[in-house]
């Protein structure tokens, strides 16, 4: 099985994808594009590109990461 019990592996000269979306998948992509779930994929992508050259890999724990934000001019 894969990472998240899909079944078998992508191969990894795919160029297009299909998934079925669950209400949580849904709302996690349209809040991360502003509600364009296709910008919000991307957003996503991008996101985890930072975090996995910060030195995140998938076998750590999510639960463990911490983010410091800067705080913010008011």
């Amino acid at each position: 099985m894969g990472v998240y019990g899909l079944g078998r592996p992508a191969d990894p000269a795919v160029k297009y994808f299909q998934r079925k979306l669950g209400p949580a998948e849904r709302a996690t992509l349209l809040a991360a594009g502003d509600g364009d779930m296709s910008a919000g994929f991307l957003e996503i992508i991008d996101t985890y590109r930072h975090f996995y050259n910060l030195g995140l890999r998938p076998s750590m724990a999510r639960e463990k990461v911490c983010l410091t934000l800067p705080p913010t001019d008011a």
